[in-house]
């Protein structure tokens, strides 16, 4: 086993065993005190930022797997300088592709909403399920640049969170899965997106934590992405499973966090409408990032911070089958802030460069600034906006391209016309460069979705999208309109 595959497995085992720790270790803890809110109490800031995480709209999220962060309240932190979650995206931890929409996460709740759902307690976890099932149009699923065939779709979605409700160490499971199926279409197939993410957090003490995760993903890339060819019959499926472990200490008001991720990429070969089969083996590759970030606590409501990460990417195969060589190495030196101000504006935000340097000589480098943050605004007590913008470095499997240099920025205003009715509008925007061959793609999602709560179980769903996609790469450019109704059930 070489020295990599056995960071790999020992990362996956160590997280097992970090989650499963800190389950036991608070199982053993005789007369803890129960949580002051009940179920249907619990308090969820509106404000929270890493509520802004969102799933892809069939594809995958580049931080770094598919999964939101619907109903998750911050976990509770000790009274020092300890980092938190990161709101930020990490630039190295991208999955291969190109311009993939993202999946909006449904509006949040404020604490004492009467809509609000009421979860379900099972022993020392708070279960939130949810369930949508929706139809709808799209007048362009192939994302053909002529135009193509448009189709009604139907659409199914279930989810799962499951968060320890401890007074010491926490354990968060959180699982989505969604499928969806053109009926119109010559070679329809379900598009399935499963996502599976367990997060562990083991307090060795008020100033150290050791933290983990294990996760899992099979994701359908959208036709219409540059590594995806649209004469696909059925479903090309990509396959992902990684682990990170770290640990953070405080020091009064300076901490710092180390962690190591590990993740394995598969791609299934695909079958063709010709009846040939398209062969992804020279596709599959794991990736071993190191990261340290250090923070200093200015006050309560701004936190600087420093990060540092390097890592590679190893390819099953040498070569690919155009004859370069295949992997690539990197690293990403950013600085920012996480920040409150007036209790109004909340968020995280960082700048930097970083470099992904591919093994084949004959291919140029990915590098560039990188401009990363999240930031949720409270511009009166019915109307929030949120901005988002990451920078990322992906891989590709186009022919002459060293890599990706992915750059999105969006904002989505949230409005309550009701207590129980939300509007919200977004914008999304996402270029994709692909270095050595010139191609650049802009792609821009616009889009209105509507909920009406009619209790806390029950809500109605509506959605308008618009997606565009210029290249100046001539044939590359394609439009599509998406409409969609539905319901949606959580507790």
């Amino acid at each position: 086993m070489s020295r990599r595959r056995a960071i790999c497995v020992g990362l996956l085992i160590g997280g097992a065993l970090v989650a499963c720790g800190g389950a036991r270790a608070q199982q053993a803890q005789t007369g803890a005190a129960q949580a002051t809110n009940a179920p249907g109490e619990e308090p969820l800031r509106r404000l929270d930022p890493a509520t802004l995480a969102g799933g892809d709209y069939g594809g995958t999220e580049p931080v770094p797997l598919a999964g939101g962060d619907y109903g998750r309240q911050t976990p509770t932190e000790p009274d020092t300088a300890a980092p938190g979650p990161t709101l930020i995206g990490d630039p190295l931890a991208s999955p291969p592709g190109g311009a993939r929409p993202r999946r909006p996460q449904p509006p949040g709740f404020e604490a004492d909403d009467a809509y609000a759902p009421t979860a379900v307690r099972a022993g020392a976890f708070i279960l939130r399920p949810s369930l949508e099932t929706a139809g709808g149009y799209d007048s362009n699923p192939l994302r053909d640049p002529a135009g193509g065939k448009s189709s009604p779709f139907y659409r199914l979605r279930g989810a799962i969170e499951a968060q320890s409700d401890w007074d010491r160490h926490e354990v968060d499971v959180r699982l989505d899965g969604q499928i969806r199926r053109y009926t119109d279409l010559p070679s329809p197939g379900y598009e399935p997106n499963l996502s599976a993410i367990i997060d562990g957090r083991l307090d060795v003490s008020d100033r150290t934590q050791i933290n983990s995760e294990l996760r899992a993903s099979l994701t359908t890339p959208r036709r219409g992405d540059p590594d995806t060819p649209t004469n696909i019959k059925g479903d090309e499926v990509d396959k992902s499973i990684g682990a990170t472990l770290g640990v953070s200490h405080a020091f009064n008001r300076l901490s710092f966090k180390v962690e190591g991720l590990a993740d394995r990429y598969l791609f299934n070969d695909a079958k063709l409408q010709n009846g040939g089969t398209l062969d992804n083996s020279d596709r599959i590759y794991n990736a071993y990032e190191l990261r340290l970030r250090g923070a200093y606590e200015l006050s309560p409501g701004l936190q600087p911070f420093a990060e540092v990460a390097v890592d590679t990417r190893d390819y099953d195969k040498t070569f690919g089958d155009d004859g370069r060589r295949l992997g690539s190495s990197g690293y990403a030196i950013r600085g920012g802030a996480r920040f409150e101000a007036t209790r109004l504006i909340t968020g995280e935000a960082a700048i930097g460069y970083g470099r992904q340097t591919p093994k084949d000589k004959g291919l140029k480098p990915v590098d560039g600034l990188i401009l990363d943050g999240t930031v949720a605004w409270a511009a009166t007590g019915l109307t929030t906006v949120r901005l988002d913008a990451k920078t990322s470095f992906q891989e590709t499997t186009l022919p002459g391209a060293g890599g990706v240099l992915g750059r999105s920025a969006g904002i989505a205003v949230e409005h309550r016309l009701r207590r129980n009715l939300i509007l919200t509008a977004r914008a999304d925007f996402e270029r994709s460069s692909y270095r050595g061959i010139g191609r650049v793609d802009d792609g821009l999602t616009l889009a209105l979705e509507g909920e009406y709560r009619l209790n806390r179980t029950l809500s109605m769903i509506g959605s308008f999208q618009h997606e565009r996609l210029n290249s100046n790469l001539a044939g590359e450019d394609y439009r599509a309109s998406i409409v969609e109704f539905g319901m949606r059930m959580r507790r």
